[in-house]
């Protein structure tokens, strides 16, 4: 696969694989409509021996859920050689759904482990779902970076979540702290003030440092002032500083984080909470891959706000892959 520095639109999705069917399309159908774009991308020489579909169960939007598992089902039916297997999942409870994984792994594993042919939709999944979906396909079935599709939306000035239910370690991500080191919080910021505020406060790190998506998507300055609006009083803490981050390249995301690593790591524990883009959570992973010491920390919302179902569906993004990745 040819390298890429940049985030590429995606109008026509081809396969990995020049010889036949690729191995794996994995997706998630959530309530938004951006679950279903990239499917609709899929030229008639798509081919694809396995797909599989994780469901969210989400009781207030059951509805747009399985309106929208319908149409990556029919979608993908059209391209699938072999079988759809279907995951539901509980927001709350990664591990389950990771384990419905392991359970159907031998009927749709790739054919070459050393030269698999999977493309991953992220646009779907919850944070730590993605976290905990790479984990298990790089770091424990050793399967490389997949081809990961992401599909933006419109921006809007509200919050996406209210309140905070729960603030955990993500599992898989736990790290290696040192009691003799203090501790150095990296928070990704977008818009759920309360649940990046909430680490913040639980930790009450020695230093903060907020990475703010910069410059925005397509030049869109009002999503910068949106950001900082909804985490204006985190922003003003005399011991919080602030960095720029992209928004789709999670290589440059991890360079970052490898910035601050190389300056702090001698004296701090490094903390990382991803309520930014999804591509930056995949950064965030890329970095714990090579600096597996660092904790990586998550709150769960008390609810979804109905801004979801405003959110028009955006491009659909090709994102970048290491420049070593051939």
């Amino acid at each position: 696969m040819k390298a890429a520095d940049e985030p590429v639109e995606v109008e026509h999705l081809a396969r990995l694989n020049e010889y036949g069917p690729d191995d794996l399309f994995i997706c998630c159908a959530s309530f938004e409509e951006r679950s279903t774009s990239s499917v609709s991308k899929m030229g008639i020489d798509y081919r694809t021996n396995f797909a599989i579909i994780f469901a969210i169960e989400e009781p207030l939007y059951k509805q747009q859920v399985e309106k929208n598992l319908y149409r990556l089902q029919a979608e993908l039916g059209k391209r699938t050689s072999k079988g759809i297997f279907v995951i539901s999942y509980q927001k709350e409870n990664p591990i389950e759904g990771i384990n419905q994984l392991k359970n159907i792994w031998e009927k749709c594993k790739p054919r070459n482990p050393e030269e698999p042919y999977i493309t991953i939709d992220i646009s779907g999944f919850t944070k730590i779902y993605l976290l905990e979906l790479f984990h298990h396909l790089v770091i424990e079935l050793n399967l490389g970076i997949p081809r990961i599709l992401h599909t933006t939306q419109t921006y809007l000035p509200t919050k996406l979540t209210r309140g905070v239910e729960q603030i955990t370690t993500i599992p898989n991500f736990y790290g290696s702290i040192s009691w003799e080191k203090q501790f150095i919080l990296i928070l990704l910021l977008g818009f759920e003030p309360e649940r990046s505020l909430a680490v913040w406060k639980h930790f009450n790190p020695k230093r903060t440092i907020a990475l703010v998506t910069n410059p925005p998507r397509y030049g869109h300055a009002d999503y910068l002032k949106y950001a900082r609006q909804n985490n204006s009083y985190l922003l003003s803490q005399p011991s919080v500083e602030v960095r720029d981050v992209p928004p789709d390249n999670p290589y440059a995301v991890k360079k970052v984080l490898e910035t601050v690593y190389s300056e702090t790591r001698e004296s701090f524990n490094m903390v990382i909470g991803p309520f930014g883009t999804k591509p930056q959570t995949v950064g965030v992973f890329l970095f714990y891959l090579e600096h597996p010491k660092v904790q990586v920390i998550y709150s769960y919302p008390i609810k979804y706000t109905r801004s979801y179902l405003q959110r028009k569906a955006g491009p659909t993004l090709l994102l970048p892959l290491a420049p070593a990745v051939t």
